[in-house]
């Protein structure tokens, strides 16, 4: 029989006895957390559940009903350092589980994700000096498709003057403020999307396991802006590395909201379907409709 899961008042979903057992081993799930299935009057910790506690699961002691007892196990929410920083990066990479027992408070992950751009920071300005210019870049390579649109935009971006580098250079640290409350605004979509599933995991927790996945991410991505400054090599990099990027970024999404990966995963390819429908294809066959009746 099916056991729904709660903890904080945020259901975690509905799971098999032994999916219970093997998260409580692993750390997904912790003895103080609620569950219920049918035929149940109340919600009860797992830790008092006889099949848990046979299974080896110590008894919540002493915890009021609904409390878990754990305290957060995330060295970020112990206390804010570099040392702390890369301990939960490593966390997250490593052991994703462990992030169930985090608070996520909005405001320390914002912090930690101000402090993965900053440490990306070098990296950054060294692309920008290195790189050169990257509209002549994608000019070259829209250049050797045989369609004359792409030929004539190719053109156009040839044309456009270079962005003095001095402009860039003051554009980038308000890009670098700019982009954790962008990542928070993802989050907040996001979280529509669980909505739509029912999943109630709230705004704060998802937010903030939003800037957290997104700061381990930009990290251990910013020495690859070294490798490749050449477009190609860029483009090709990016796919190579776009479904470890996406394990890593779901593991510790899914450990710190406490749903499955695989369900996270699914939720953001629905709600990015949905955007690129309504703000690239919609438009895109507006635009031709419109072309093809001026050719007309």
């Amino acid at each position: 029989m099916q056991i729904h899961v709660a903890r904080h008042s945020a259901q975690l979903g509905v799971f098999s006895p032994e999916e219970i057992i093997a998260g409580l081993a692993s750390g997904r799930f912790l003895p103080g957390d609620l569950a219920w299935r049918d035929g149940q009057p109340t919600w009860t910790p797992l830790g008092d559940w006889p099949e848990f506690r046979a299974a080896g699961v110590p008894p919540t002691p002493g915890a009021p009903l609904g409390q878990a007892p754990a305290a957060s196990t995330i060295p970020w929410e112990q206390g804010k350092s570099l040392g702390s920083f890369f301990a939960t990066c490593k966390l997250a990479i490593a052991h994703p589980a462990a992030l169930a027992t985090g608070r996520f408070a909005f405001g320390d992950w914002l912090i930690f994700c101000y402090v993965a751009l900053a440490l990306t920071l070098p990296f950054q300005v060294a692309h920008l000096l290195l790189a050169g210019d990257q509209n002549a870049a994608v000019a070259a390579i829209l250049g050797k498709f045989d369609q004359p649109q792409l030929k004539q935009m190719a053109e156009q971006m040839a044309a456009t003057p270079e962005t003095p580098l001095a402009i860039k250079l003051i554009s980038m640290p308000l890009g670098l403020a700019m982009a954790p409350l962008i990542y928070a605004g993802f989050g907040l979509i996001h979280w529509v999307g669980q909505r739509v599933f029912r999943l109630s995991v709230s705004v704060e927790r998802t937010t903030a396991a939003t800037l957290l996945a997104c700061g381990v991410v930009i990290l251990l991505g910013a020495p690859f802006q070294l490798l490749g400054f050449d477009l190609t090599a860029q483009l090709v990099l990016s796919a190579l590395l776009f479904v470890p990027v996406c394990v890593i970024y779901y593991r510790a999404f899914g450990a710190a909201t406490g749903v499955s990966p695989w369900v996270q995963f699914g939720i953001s390819s629905l709600i990015w379907f949905v955007i690129l429908c309504c703000c690239c294809v919609g438009p895109i066959m507006v635009m031709a409709a419109s072309f093809a009746k001026l050719q007309a």
